[in-house]
């Protein structure tokens, strides 16, 4: 007489959006290369924090340090906060790491917003770091030297928008990533459109006279974006801080949109 024997259903985990994205956190907490870039942030902001507070000590009987000017830093910062955004989605398609993560989330848009998360809090995380330590290194020096540190309304604007501005620029260069998938050719070309642009334009406009192009020039993503810092990359007709920072936001948001659709597209 036989036994009779009964299938079990196989039951899996259902990858849900929290479990994706604490997945993302484990691999980009586990690379070497983040724990790097934010000591590299870091170090670079608060160097050039200590340095400039060092250079107002000459200035002791003027008026108050604009605390704003303290993150000085931040252009450099933003490369290596960009060149992390880019590595995130770049790095699997080097290795082809992306082809496991698709296998255990098969749905390309949920995988793509869990990284982009991911990168954004990264990116926040280190701003605020960046910045914290720029001022921990530069008030003392600005106190001993006896200069005054004027902290207004609007510099406390202008070093949070510097950490928002460091955060959209790794998700900027992320989207970009999510395009190009070749890390050399998605940090090139966010180097291209955050600095180099910026320096074409600006030369052509000099040379031509055309004043339509110094109209351009203040929507330029890092034009744009820089002006929420406090310390904007624009001449007398900036934009405002938050306007400008919703322009570099749209941006930014057109490049997702744009990789998301691509990264769903493609077969691999």
């Amino acid at each position: 007489m036989s036994a009779v024997t009964t299938a079990m259903p196989n039951i899996g985990i259902r990858p849900t959006f929290a479990r994706v994205t604490r997945s993302e956190w484990i691999k980009l907490r586990s690379l070497r290369s983040t724990l790097w870039t934010a000591i590299a942030t870091v170090v670079v902001m608060a160097g050039f924090a200590a340095l400039f507070a060092w250079a107002l000590t000459s200035f002791a009987d003027g008026p108050p340090a604009d605390a704003t000017a303290l993150t000085i830093g931040y252009p450099i910062a933003q490369l290596t906060v960009a060149a992390l955004g880019a590595l995130v989605v770049t790095g699997e398609f080097s290795t082809g790491a992306h082809r496991s993560t698709l296998a255990a989330e098969p749905r390309r848009l949920r995988v793509v917003l869990s990284k982009g998360l991911i990168v954004l809090g990264a990116g926040l995380g280190i701003g605020v770091l960046a910045v914290g330590a720029s001022l921990a290194v530069a008030l003392p020096i600005l106190q001993a030297g006896g200069v005054d540190v004027e902290l207004s309304g609007d510099a406390i604007r202008a070093l949070v928008g510097t950490v928002l501005y460091l955060a959209v620029s790794a998700l900027f260069a992320y989207g970009v990533g999510l395009i190009v998938r070749n890390s050399a050719a998605a940090i090139t070309t966010t180097v291209g459109l955050l600095f180099v642009l910026p320096i074409i334009v600006q030369i052509a406009a000099a040379m031509t006279g055309v004043e339509w192009l110094w109209d351009a020039y203040e929507y330029l993503p890092s034009t744009a974006g820089s002006a929420i810092t406090g310390m904007s990359m624009g001449g007398a007709g900036s934009l405002e801080p938050w306007t400008g920072f919703a322009v570099f936001g749209g941006y930014t948001a057109a490049l997702l949109v744009a990789g998301a659709f691509a990264f769903s597209r493609r077969d691999d």
